[in-house]
């Protein structure tokens, strides 16, 4: 298998939009700022602060992008990581705060957010007009529309009650999910169809979590994401593209291969493998929380029950189209076994699978236990999985007619991220896995965090909420 990252920055012209920036550079002083991971959420917050007029270094001990690379499989490049792009407004917030024109040509993903496979029948979200289900989704979707014009806000401003917007949006919140403080509270609340009601459900785990483990706001994600749900023309790689290339044009420096050993916050000095020494005015980790503490010289052990779940991704080159959706989700069968085998360590007797299907390319993405496993194609739970998935969708022995499969298993998450392969780290407890709950942005005075570890949620528009939180409250001077 050939993996590569994205290479030199492509070429996107910076182009600023009229009207003065929103955070002036004479608001701060420059400073140089030295970023710990050069994942998504490193660089989005790198070209941010470097706008400001910062002196920015990124740290990566590998290759740019994080959990987004490029990976050749029987001569088709797949994007691996985040495989949807959804509410695009706070993609275009972060451009405002740059003056940067969008390089991206998001283009609407055909079928939403793709049929879902429950126990009681298959359900497309969106569900259209003349489905059995299409009124019960309208009566499902009515609170979602209370909250929708300050979603924006909740996810690009900073958790205070001082400020207005931020009151106004976290009353809308409350208002739509009706005090509920899990989505499995709300679900059942709702008394939605079965089929609709599992459906919903599974979004929890947008988050990494369980219905029971994740807040009421997830239960609203399909009816939030499923008219917006997009992805570039050049696949989710271009993100990636721009990022580079937004830091690029601000003197951002991205220093691949370059793994910090410690990290001393005294004076803002990190120590790299080998035995170099940079020092900064300040750091900004991009870490998985676990790994942040490890490098304070704190060791953190979380246990399994306390973590997000992590994934298998198995991307394909078919030797022609599959007859399949652009998007099919198979949920489990059953939650709460499910739940019980994840917050074990265990494997599940049946997991959550997403397929992507594109002409040629097929991507399988399962939900594992974070424990770090090496599962492979040839494990006997994987292909109990594959299995169900092609018997589901009426396709058997599809992956085993593929010219050339590659598999990302647990283990590759647990090489950048949560040392067990946690996609998201370390699970919150749900009344702090919302947008309203404490955030540590700024552990010590000479170091901030950034990233899903302290933003959480999933996806492209937590990634870019969070640094256009902390660099406003770096502009600020603190929270």
């Amino acid at each position: 298998m050939a993996v590569r990252g994205s290479g030199q920055p492509s070429a996107v012209s910076r182009q600023k939009e009229p009207g003065p920036s929103r955070f002036p550079l004479s608001t701060v002083h420059s400073r140089s700022i030295g970023i710990l991971g050069g994942g998504l959420a490193g660089l989005a917050l790198a070209a941010l602060l470097a706008e400001r007029g910062h002196a920015v270094t990124v740290y990566e001990r590998d290759r740019a992008g994080g959990k987004l690379r490029r990976v050749m499989v029987g001569g088709l490049t797949f994007d691996t990581g985040p495989s949807l792009f959804t509410f695009p407004e706070v993609w275009r917030t972060y451009l405002r705060r740059l003056g940067e024109v969008d390089p991206l040509d998001l283009r609407p993903l055909p079928g939403g957010l793709g049929v879902h496979y429950t126990p009681f029948g298959a359900v497309p979200l969106p569900v259209p007009q003349g489905h059995p289900l299409h009124a019960a989704w309208e009566a499902y979707a009515e609170p979602a529309r209370i909250l929708a014009p300050h979603l924006g806000t909740l996810l690009t401003t900073p958790p205070r009650l001082s400020d207005p917007a931020f009151r106004r949006a976290s009353a809308a919140l409350f208002r739509a999910t009706g005090g509920h403080l899990t989505a499995e509270g709300w679900v059942r609340a709702r008394r939605l169809p079965p089929a609709l009601a599992h459906a919903v459900r599974t979004h929890a785990l947008n988050a990494g979590l369980t219905p029971w483990d994740a807040p009421a706001l997830y239960a609203l994600i399909p009816a939030l994401a499923a008219a917006s749900v997009a992805r570039p023309a050049r696949g989710t790689g271009a993100l990636l593209d721009a990022l580079l290339a937004f830091g690029a044009a601000r003197n951002v420096k991205v220093v691949e291969g370059a793994e910090v050993v410690r990290v001393d916050t005294t004076v803002a000095r990190l120590i790299l493998k080998g035995g170099g020494v940079r020092l900064h005015d300040l750091l900004v980790s991009a870490l998985d929380p676990a790994r942040l503490a490890a490098l304070l010289g704190r060791p953190a052990r979380s246990p399994v029950a306390r973590r997000t779940v992590s994934g298998l991704a198995l991307y394909a080159a078919l030797p022609g189209p599959a007859p399949l959706p652009a998007t099919s989700v198979l949920p489990p069968s059953d939650f709460r076994p499910f739940r019980a085998a994840v917050r074990a360590g265990a494997l599940p007797p049946d997991t959550l699978a997403l397929v992507h299907a594109e002409g040629e390319r097929l991507a399988v993405l399962l939900t594992a236990p974070a424990t770090g496993h090496d599962l492979r194609p040839g494990h006997h739970w994987v292909r109990a999985q594959v299995e169900r998935v092609e018997r589901t969708l009426g396709v058997p022995g599809l992956l085993a007619s593929a010219r050339e499969v590659v598999a990302l298993p647990p283990s590759h998450y647990a090489a950048g991220g949560h040392p067990g392969g946690a996609i998201y780290g370390a699970a919150l407890p749900v009344w702090r896995g919302g947008p309203l709950h404490p955030q540590s942005y700024r552990p010590h005075p000479k170091l901030w965090q950034v990233g899903t570890g302290v933003h959480p949620g999933g996806g492209i528009p937590a990634i870019l909420g969070g640094a256009l939180i902390v660099d406003r409250l770096m502009g600020e001077g603190g929270p």
